[in-house]
């Protein structure tokens, strides 16, 4: 039996369809992390099956080279089986020299037994190095299975999408079109409003620090006009004590946090306008992990590849005390991140056929957030 949606009767056609391709193009945004994912595994595995084929190979070179020493061995075992100790004896004609090279035999057995236990630990060692080897050769095929599948899945929900919208008649398109356009042109004058409001805050506070700096100074001038003069030696001891008060209180550095956070927010607002990219962590194109990756890399600090790794990185911050440089994280399944920069908006790279650009904080679902420099 086959099931329907049964839309309300005054539902707007053209909002319907523009629902139905966000979600298909979000479902393929949330798969392509699935393929960042797969990716990250791919490339571990590729370094990791790098190192281990330079130790096998030593392995290998150790194992051939201990061959032949060990087949000299086993061969004068062999040879020197036929007869026991105490026969050889009896048939000794000179007892004791033969107890004297049956001392020094016996030390030679030694040597010959350490090295065979040794060969065998090589090629024990040896055998655990195959199969690590063939381990992380198995790891990049499965690897290459699952980044082939979530492209295949990515690019049907896609062409759904494009279905949808082909189901509409030009003028339903330009619609939808000039629709989203007002919505980011909204976002981002949103956007330039809250950063002049902040620089303009910055400026005031500025002033008011300057101020009472004056006043403070003003104040101190009048207070020694009006003190009696002090013997010098009082004096100087006073002033040095000032000035130690004076630098011990200013302050001389930034937070590296607060510089870091500028640098990152700095960094994602010129990725605006560059297109969505599948997998793609840059120059050219970003996908959202690549994008707030990429931006905190420029700032000093490396996150995970992926939204869901990512999710884990830094502190929770609760969404009323987002600063600029935070990452918000959205769905249920952590499938999406943007990075708050300011007066209720991120920048993100939202999906495939759409450019990085800012959005309104709470557009989708927020799942939490993360405050990672």
């Amino acid at each position: 039996m086959l099931g329907f949606t049964v839309a309300p009767a005054d539902a707007d056609p053209l909002d319907e369809a523009r629902e139905q391709v966000e979600t298909l193009e979000m479902e393929a945004a949330a798969l392509d992390q699935d393929y960042a994912a797969a990716q990250q595994r791919l490339e571990d595995a590729e370094e990791r099956l790098a190192a281990k084929q330079g130790e096998l190979e030593e392995q290998q070179d150790k194992v051939e080279g201990m061959r032949g020493q060990i087949s000299r061995i086993a061969l004068a075992q062999y040879q020197g089986r036929h007869l026991d100790p105490t026969t050889r004896l009896l048939m000794s004609p000179d007892s004791d020299g033969f107890m004297s090279q049956f001392a020094t035999v016996e030390k030679v057995n030694d040597t010959q037994n350490a090295a065979l236990q040794t060969f065998q630990t090589e090629q024990a060692n040896l055998a655990d190095l195959q199969r690590s080897t063939e381990a992380e050769v198995s790891e990049i095929a499965g690897s290459e299975a699952s980044m082939a599948q979530a492209r295949q899945a990515s690019e049907e929900r896609l062409a759904e999408a494009q279905a949808v919208l082909e189901r509409l008649t030009e003028e339903e398109r330009q619609r939808i079109a000039e629709q989203e356009r007002r919505e980011a042109e909204a976002a981002a004058q949103a956007a330039e409003a809250a950063e002049e409001e902040a620089a303009e805050a910055a400026e005031e506070e500025a002033a008011e620090a300057a101020e009472a700096a004056d006043t403070e100074a003003a104040d101190t001038e009048q207070t020694d006009a009006a003190a009696p003069d002090e013997p010098a030696t009082r004096q100087q001891e006073s002033d040095d004590s000032d000035d130690s008060a004076a630098d011990s209180s200013s302050p001389t550095t930034v937070s590296s946090g607060s510089g870091r956070a500028a640098d990152a927010v700095a960094f994602a607002k010129a990725q605006i306008g560059k297109p969505y990219g599948y997998g793609s962590t840059g120059p050219g194109a970003y996908d959202c992990s690549g994008l707030t990756g990429a931006a905190w890399r420029n700032a000093g600090v490396s996150l995970p590849r992926t939204s869901q790794a990512q999710f884990g990185a830094g502190q929770a911050v609760s969404v009323s005390d987002l600063q600029p440089g935070d990452l918000v994280f959205y769905y249920g399944g952590i499938s999406h991140v943007g990075m708050y920069v300011g007066g209720g908006q991120i920048v993100h790279a939202s999906r495939p056929g759409k450019p990085i650009g800012y959005a309104p904080l709470n557009s989708m679902p927020v799942a939490g957030a993360r405050r990672v420099g």
